[in-house]
């Protein structure tokens, strides 16, 4: 039973997440049909799925959000501020409810606003009116249903049969079923786990629609189709007659045919009179179209379903397994150079090709859309702007982009914190804006893309940019700068990452504590990923944030100090070469030139410590990070190195300038330098 209640809390989540998405975009378009059905139909599907599995809160909750929603649908309500607030927190309570929280107080509070502020009526009220309307009526009122189901292909993966459904729809009044097969019997059908076929079901019942639908509870949206059949019509461009086109050669036939089935059902009969037949959509060997049609028919046939769904811990084991077979493989093509045995070392070159080529795949199966985390925040958008009084427009791009789950989960803080502050200080007041001739409406945007291998991430807002004179000032009275020293902008604007470094002087509950963005910039650089600030007084502020698409094998160039070995991630790496050591320290201003260019440079032996070796020459390495190039010099470049990254442990928890290690071949650590750190520290001293 565990296993099926974590399955509905998994489609739980997923369906909040589409409840979110619909209402934001409801308080955009109130009066967009669609949408409101959407958010019914949510609440509906959570409502029934959480009283199979216990969740009576939950399902008390979702029933008094259905109710309301149903008012809208019926024009009974209107969609409003206040409305989309009050489910706004209802989704919070669900969300908590699903961590099986103690929410019951707040969970009251909320139904009873539903009931006090947006209830039309009394359920008493509504089942006098509907029995009132039946004692006027003297003959019942039967509603006739036309039905279209097309279920998935792997629907019986997920534990439905559709034949259940027809049996309930059966239960319901009399009827005709039409079972069109697509060339495959259906018991071959349900042996093969792999649905193909289609019904058409007409049904005239007592039950109102919401009852039909119930029947459906468990099926996608996608998958059916109910319109109701008034006074023997339907519109003809009707959803139903385009889902039912290619089994007719047109509406008309199609009308006559639904109309000649409801004619001869009589209500009064009894429901094991109801009808099944099996048809074929006609075909015309002549017609190209429909040879195509059968074409693509025999191919979906013979396709299996190309999706299927895989434990995180079973994909996390094959990384670490995938991680080892890269280490022996590394170990194995060592000894086997060795040994110097040509055809030995030629089929060791195709298993480390192999082993690459595995790697790869392996780490594609981690990688997932940076789209289900951005669109998190529409919500948390619309709610601080509504807090702090502000008019945000929030435009996101790039949700297709790839990147390892890990990561994305390691900066939904970081993302959360520049957001919050883009709005809290970035953005002005409407009437502040207006008076600098700028639209009241602010904009806040979010763009993923790639670049090489890496994912970048820019937050741009219109607002009124970084104040660097204020900047500069706080930083001269916390002791970062001397009065009077020169700074460029750029390192004026990395100071706002140091710890307690904030300029605003007034603490509120978004903002202000000065622990914002050296937050950021220490969760980045724990996933390898670096930021960068660039502002422009009166026009705004992009913030970028360079991130690896994965985390756990990536390509390094190996260097040695000192007779030990340290890892630079290999894309950072821009040229290695050799310079006499009285050329780089020559002039005392810790610069060296570089393609006309002056740079600024670390000896990894003065900041290690060790003491300077006699050797007349220093191996030079160029990194550079978004188009800002430094250097580094170390004793000698060993060369390129694939690393499976090692977490280093809490022996290595006070030394920031390792993201981790790797075991070599030779069984030694060589440990990874954050270059992101030394270099960000290297400015300050």
């Amino acid at each position: 039973m565990d296993e099926f209640i974590e399955s509905f809390i998994a489609e739980a989540n997923e369906l909040i997440i589409q409840l979110e998405k619909d209402l934001l975009n409801l308080e955009k378009k109130p009066r967009d049909k669609e949408l409101i059905n959407s958010v019914f139909r949510v609440m509906h599907t959570i409502k029934g799925a959480a009283g199979m599995f216990g969740f009576t809160d939950m399902q008390n909750l979702t029933h008094e959000f259905e109710n309301v929603f149903d008012n809208v649908r019926k024009e009974k309500l209107e969609v409003s501020a206040d409305l989309i607030d009050i489910t706004s927190k209802g989704i919070d309570i669900m969300l908590a409810l699903l961590k099986k929280e103690d929410v019951k107080e707040s969970m009251q509070q909320v139904i009873q606003q539903l009931k006090n502020d947006f209830s039309s009526g009394s359920e008493e009220t509504t089942i006098k009116e509907e029995l009132k309307d039946k004692t006027n009526n003297a003959k019942e009122v039967y509603n006739c249903y036309c039905i279209f189901l097309k279920p998935d292909k792997g629907i019986f993966e997920r534990g439905i049969d559709p034949v259940s459904a027809i049996e309930e729809l059966q239960e319901l009044g009399t009827n005709k079923i039409v079972l069109r097969e697509n060339g495959i019997p259906w018991e071959k059908q349900k042996s093969g786990k792999v649905c193909q076929a289609q019904w058409e079901i007409y049904l005239k019942s007592k039950s109102p629609a919401l009852s039909v639908e119930n029947v459906f509870m468990f099926f996608d949206q996608d998958e059916f189709i109910i319109e109701p059949y008034i006074n023997f019509s339907f519109i003809d461009d009707s959803q139903f007659v385009k889902s039912s086109a290619d089994f007719y050669s047109g509406a008309e036939e199609l009308k006559k045919k639904v109309r000649h089935y409801f004619d001869n059902m009589d209500p009064e009969t009894e429901v094991e009179n109801s009808e099944q037949v099996i048809e074929e959509p006609p075909s015309d060997d002549n017609n190209p179209v429909d040879a195509e049609k059968e074409s693509l028919n025999k191919k979906s046939r013979t396709d299996s379903d190309t999706t299927i769904n895989v434990s995180s811990a079973k994909i996390d084991e094959l990384l670490n397994l995938v991680s080892e077979l890269v280490t022996a493989t590394a170990g194995l093509l060592d000894h086997t150079k060795r040994l110097k045995d040509i055809p030995l070392t030629d089929t060791v070159e195709n298993i480390e090709k192999l082993t690459k080529q595995f790697r790869n795949n392996a780490l594609d199966l981690r990688l997932i859309p940076v789209g289900t985390l951005l669109n998190k925040f529409k919500r948390q958008v619309r709610d601080l702007s509504r807090e702090l009084n502000k008019k945000v427009n929030l435009i996101i791009e790039g949700q297709d982009t790839e990147i390892d789950k890990a990561i994305l989960k390691a900066i939904e803080s970081p993302l959360m914190h520049i957001i919050r502050n883009s709005i809290d200080h970035g953005v002005e007041s409407a009437e502040e804006r207006a008076a600098s001739g700028k639209n009241k409406l602010a904009t806040l945007k979010i763009t993923a893309f790639y670049s090489g291998a890496n994912v970048i991430i820019q937050i741009h807002d219109d607002g009124r940019g970084i104040n660097l004179e204020k900047v500069q000032q706080c930083a001269i009275e916390k002791g970062y700068i001397q009065s009077g020293q020169q700074i460029t902008d750029q390192e004026l604007l990395t100071l706002i990452m140091e710890p307690g470094f904030t300029t605003s002087k007034n603490v509120s509950m978004v903002s202000g504590r000065g622990v914002g963005m050296d937050f950021v910039r220490k969760q980045l650089n724990e996933v390898s990923g670096s930021i960068e600030i660039d502002t422009e007084k009166g026009l705004g502020t992009y913030i970028t944030l360079k991130l690896p698409t994965t985390l756990s094998i990536i390509d390094t160039l190996m260097i040695e100090v000192e007779n030990s070995n340290y890892l630079l991630p290999l894309l950072e790496v821009e040229y290695c070469f050799k310079e006499k050591k009285s050329v780089i320290y020559g002039n005392n201003n810790r610069f060296l030139r570089y393609k006309d260019e002056m740079v600024p440079f670390i000896s990894l032996r003065e900041k290690f410590k060790f003491n300077m070796h006699q050797n007349e020459d220093e191996m030079v390495v160029i990194i550079n990070k978004f188009n800002q190039r430094y250097a580094l010099i170390v004793d000698k470049v060993v060369g390129e190195q694939q690393t499976v990254i090692k977490s280093l442990g809490e022996l290595f928890i006070r030394q920031p300038y390792f993201s981790g290690g790797n075991i070599m071949v030779d069984g030694k650590l060589a440990l990874i330098l954050d270059t992101n750190y030394l270099f960000s520290r290297n400015i300050l001293n």
